[in-house]
């Protein structure tokens, strides 16, 4: 047993040491990039889900794979290209490539398997792919600028919307990039997949856990529209503290939602199973 956690303690220091370029680029991203802030919880949540399930873990049977081996190449050529300017994301996703091999070298596909909710978890910490990034922001912007517009109209309020621009009363909002909605989208998405493990452990809750990580894209596109709109209606909430503010507290209303959701989501499954 001493031995095979040498082997452990070996493997995720090889790991640490060959991805360490990658990881700092990680935290920097995480640490500059208020749409990635997110990501410094998934670390701290996937051990505590790790030290939660270890009674399980120590159960399964030690069947190291070959195939893991077929996993650390790839991981080693993606993270070389990465190296040679494909990207942080390359070489982040070559990490996380790698650690699956290493487990499946050493623990097999049981352990592998059993790990899959941690592995779920640690895709919320990639850094954003770019060409993904940049081909939603403008289309998000748009949207969170019609819909703003709506609510705004429906809420007896005038206004012109020019694109991304609205005009409320000769004050102009305009919908930047970093106003997107992208940061509420991967931090509800986070949160719901959270939020399902731990409130749906019984088997089969697998549609619910779904259910809810696709719920949280819209909340967080209403959520990001309804900021838009309460910076046009009211000026002070365009910049500054009180915008920081305001996205803060629109942030919770959406975790109160996303339960809320949750226990709808947990109701119509129960009523379907009886």
């Amino acid at each position: 047993m001493s031995s095979r956690k040498s082997v452990v303690v070996l493997t995720v220091a090889a790991l640490l040491a060959c991805y360490a370029p990658a990881l700092r680029g990680m935290f920097e991203q995480w640490r500059t990039d208020e749409d990635m802030s997110h990501g410094f919880l998934v670390p701290f949540v996937i051990l505590w889900v790790i030290w939660r399930e270890r009674e399980r873990w120590r159960a399964l049977p030690a069947q190291p794979n070959w195939w893991g081996w077929a996993l650390l190449a790839s991981a080693a050529i993606l993270h070389f290209a990465g190296a040679l300017g494909v990207g942080l994301f390359a070489e982040s996703l070559a990490f996380l490539i790698s650690v699956a091999g290493a487990v499946l070298c050493l623990g097999g596909f049981s352990w592998l398997r059993a790990l899959a909710f941690p592995f779920i978890l640690a895709l919320f910490m990639l850094p954003k792919l770019a060409l993904v990034y940049n081909q939603a922001t403008l289309p998000l912007q748009l949207l969170a600028s019609r819909v703003a517009a709506g609510m705004l109209t429906v809420a007896g309020i005038g206004v012109i919307r020019e694109g991304n621009i609205l005009d409320v009363g000769g004050h102009r909002v305009a919908v930047v990039e970093a106003c997107n909605g992208i940061r509420y989208l991967l931090s509800l998405g986070f949160m719901g997949v959270v939020f399902g493990y731990l409130f749906d452990s019984r088997s089969g809750m697998w549609a619910v856990r779904l259910a809810l990580l696709a719920a949280a894209i819209p909340i967080a596109i209403v959520a990001n529209a309804a900021r838009v709109a309460a910076a046009g209606w009211m000026p002070a909430l365009d910049s500054g503290f009180p915008h920081e503010l305001s996205g803060w507290f629109i942030f919770v209303l959406c975790l109160a939602v996303l339960l809320i959701t949750r226990q709808l989501l947990n109701r119509m499954y129960v009523l379907n199973r009886s």
